[in-house]
């Protein structure tokens, strides 16, 4: 019988991470969450007595990844930009923090939501990073003084922030890069909102003027 190989030493904190990374490239690696504690030890190279040293339940372990992918998130996001940082500017740079988010960390958020044990978890973390998110570019938008009207800025970034998670697989699977993604996802936002401004805005002095914002009617072409 072949000795099983020892695991090396590692500091507390760096054998957790050794544990959430091989759990996390295991649930990848199924395309479900479904794992067990002794499966995700047997991954890591470890005893079964070390994973629930750190792990006593596997809920315990499930939350724990949950929490790391909200932090790298968080870390990616809008706390770490400058607050005077003109807003295509700030578009740029989330658009790839994310997009680069979501091609290096694999669909893992979602796989976890569909899992019993954390989906309220998931579905609240994802709640609250996306409406953080869409309030803080809609106040942006608003203050730009474009007079585009609220309901169609709600729209429009509620669609642009809401689109990427649902089709980084796709675009994946289609063998696209992330740096491919990014540029094209960029200027379609940044055309698009050139586009809503042209068809829905007004200008500041009508604003200061009537004290309203009013949806712009295309003009009708003329008729021979």
């Amino acid at each position: 019988m072949v000795a099983r190989k020892r695991a090396r030493r590692m500091a507390p904190e760096e054998r957790r991470e050794q544990i959430l990374d091989a759990a996390v490239a295991l649930i990848l690696a199924n395309r479900h969450s479904s794992c067990t504690l002794e499966q995700v030890a047997e991954a890591a190279h470890i005893s079964k007595p070390l994973i629930y040293k750190y792990f006593p339940k596997r809920e315990d372990l499930m939350k724990a990844i949950l929490e790391r992918e909200f932090k790298e998130l968080r870390g990616r996001g809008l706390d770490s930009i400058p607050k005077d940082m003109p807003v295509e500017k700030i578009i740029r740079l989330t658009v790839e923090r994310s997009l680069k988010y979501y091609f290096e960390r694999g669909p893992i958020i979602r796989l976890l939501a569909a899992d019993p044990a954390v989906a309220d978890l998931a579905r609240a973390g994802n709640s609250e990073n996306r409406a953080k998110t869409l309030d803080y570019f809609i106040a942006r938008h608003m203050k730009k003084g474009t007079g585009i009207p609220r309901d169609v800025a709600v729209i429009a970034v509620t669609m642009v922030v809401n689109a990427p998670i649902h089709s980084i697989g796709a675009l994946r699977r289609r063998g696209i890069e992330a740096s491919q993604a990014v540029e094209v996802w960029t200027e379609f936002i940044l055309g698009g909102w050139k586009a809503l401004e042209a068809r829905y805005g007004v200008s500041n002095e009508n604003i200061r003027e009537t004290g309203t914002v009013k949806l712009l009617r295309p003009k009708r072409r003329a008729t021979r």
